[in-house]
């Protein structure tokens, strides 16, 4: 019984490490909920594709899984795609409203035409596209705008399911509200900046804490046993 105790009480150790190990990591959902922090805690960074979701919102991207919810928003735009840090293609409405992945004009990728990828405030997603005039030979450059990044939120008082450090995904029976930043009571987004994660570190140090000392009067109470165990076989010899 103390060996299955004590094997507990080392995962719950290695549990509560791995939280500590990842604060501050973009996007980061702890495993443990009582050391998850609510509100947005960010700091400003340079790409123009690193971008903060509103509190209680988060980026739907599409993977082998179905379709997953994230707040990490350091987007690269491989491809002509608007895809995570993992390669995955992060969705968004096209001009037309079609909900799907947010990739550039095909011919602009394959002639190398789209650069200068950023994000706005209202998640609208532009490229710079720069062509050749035959006849002057000057270079012209215009923006095109791809669409607009969508942003997911679940019901409230819902608990989204962890899948891995970065990613949730809808519990069982619960549909997540897809929207455009700045409508339908979606907050904008908050440009050139990282999402620090949801991770409270002090908290997260008093569970680990926590778990050390659970795991050490485990120990002791193995030792204690121990000595009984041997005291009593000496008594019967």
């Amino acid at each position: 019984m103390i060996a299955a105790a004590t094997a507990d009480a080392l995962a719950r150790v290695e549990a509560r490490a791995q939280d500590v190990f990842h604060a501050f990591e973009s996007g980061f959902e702890p495993e443990d909920a009582r050391v998850a922090q609510r509100g947005t805690n960010s700091v400003a960074a340079l790409d123009p594709l690193s971008v903060v979701a509103p509190d209680g919102t988060y980026f739907a991207r599409s993977d082998s899984s179905g379709t997953t919810y994230s707040r990490d928003g350091r987007f690269t735009f491989e491809d002509g795609t608007l895809r995570g840090r993992d390669g995955a293609p992060i969705l968004g409405y096209s001009e037309n409203g079609t909900l799907g992945p947010l990739r550039a004009d095909p011919v602009d990728v394959a002639l190398g035409r789209h650069r200068d990828a950023r994000l706005e405030r209202d998640g609208t997603l532009s490229y710079q596209r720069s062509s050749l005039d035959p006849r002057s030979g000057e270079r012209r450059f215009e923006r095109v705008v791809i669409g607009r990044v969508a942003l997911a939120r679940f019901p409230a008082g819902t608990q989204p399911l962890r899948r891995d450090a970065l990613h949730v995904l809808a519990p069982r029976g619960v549909k997540a509200s897809l929207g455009r930043p700045g409508e339908s009571g979606f907050g904008g987004l908050t440009l050139f900046a990282r999402d620090l994660g949801r991770l409270d570190p002090v908290a997260g140090l008093m569970r680990l804490q926590e778990a050390y000392l659970s795991l050490e009067a485990l120990r002791a109470a193995g030792q204690v046993r121990g000595g009984l165990d041997r005291e009593a076989m000496n008594l019967v010899k």
